[in-house]
């Protein structure tokens, strides 16, 4: 019986634990941040990523392509299919993912006109919103095709963040619809993003399919993944949504916005709503 139950477990979870390469798992990187951050949905997110994320307690950014949620079939491996509503819902359950827009069809947004690339934009949103319940405050750039109608139209639509593709270091404060990334393909090598990782405070890692055999220029190979996932593990380095870093951000913003009044006015001016009674216990008037 128990071999029978290890036959039909997913080989993710019953595979040991790929091993880091020496040299790249001695240094402390608790203060490091990793956003996870896969477009389109391919059904090898749910076969491949998931269970390791369950394994390593991670999280992720999912950007969904509307229209192809649980149908459809990339030309390239007509095999392959997207993920479906269920799917979907129980990463969410199970890894705390979060959801973002893709658009409705991946077009290249910037030959669009304006009201059609509103539509691809804004009802994406709205869909993905009624769809899975949940706030989508995140939007993925399709092919990374922006510019400053684009970026504008996605700030309108009540998108708070949007991720581009390219290199470069996340800034909030000075680029919240632009927010690079570090890609893997299928000619990355474990070592450079495990480097990447170290030098940087917060890096954006954009993956498509994870796949055990890669073929095509955008897969990375299932055991490196699992060997990247280990090695963040082991080091303590921190995982979290775009979403998540947004709302990090924003308590930075109040915070600096807070620290500068203070330095503007009298602190006590703070308390000047509460009162303190014989007993010494503070409550509001």
């Amino acid at each position: 019986m128990l071999h029978l139950l290890l036959i039909l477990l997913p080989a993710q979870l019953t595979r040991p634990a790929p091993a880091v390469p020496p040299g790249l798992d001695t240094i402390d990187l608790s203060d490091r941040t990793v956003v996870l951050s896969v477009d389109d949905g391919y059904h090898s997110v749910y076969e491949n990523v998931y269970p390791l994320l369950k394994r390593y307690r991670m999280t992720m950014t999912l950007a969904l392509i509307v229209g192809c949620i649980g149908e459809g079939k990339p030309s390239y491996s007509p095999s392959d299919r997207f993920l479906n509503e269920q799917e979907v819902r129980e990463m969410m359950d199970s890894s705390g993912i979060e959801i973002a827009s893709h658009t409705l069809t991946h077009p290249w947004l910037s030959q669009l006109e304006t009201e059609h690339a509103w539509h691809e934009i804004a009802d994406s949103k709205v869909q993905l919103e009624s769809l899975f319940g949940t706030e989508v405050i995140t939007f993925v750039y399709p092919y990374g095709d922006m510019n400053g109608r684009i970026r504008n139209l996605v700030r309108r639509a009540g998108y708070k963040l949007a991720r581009k593709v390219g290199p470069g270091t996340p800034n909030l404060w000075v680029e919240p619809y632009r927010i690079p990334e570090v890609e893997l393909r299928i000619e990355t090598r474990l070592p450079e993003i495990i480097g990447h990782v170290r030098r940087n405070r917060t890096t954006v890692i954009l993956l498509h399919r994870i796949v055990p055999t890669p073929r095509v220029f955008t897969e990375w190979s299932v055991d490196d993944f699992g060997a990247l996932l280990e090695w963040m593990h082991r080091r303590q380095v921190r995982v979290i949504t775009l979403a998540g870093l947004y709302r990090e951000w924003w308590r930075e913003k109040l915070n600096r916005a807070l620290v500068e009044a203070v330095g503007r006015s009298d602190p006590t001016r703070l308390f000047e709503d509460v009162d303190v009674d014989a007993t010494r216990t503070p409550h509001s008037r």
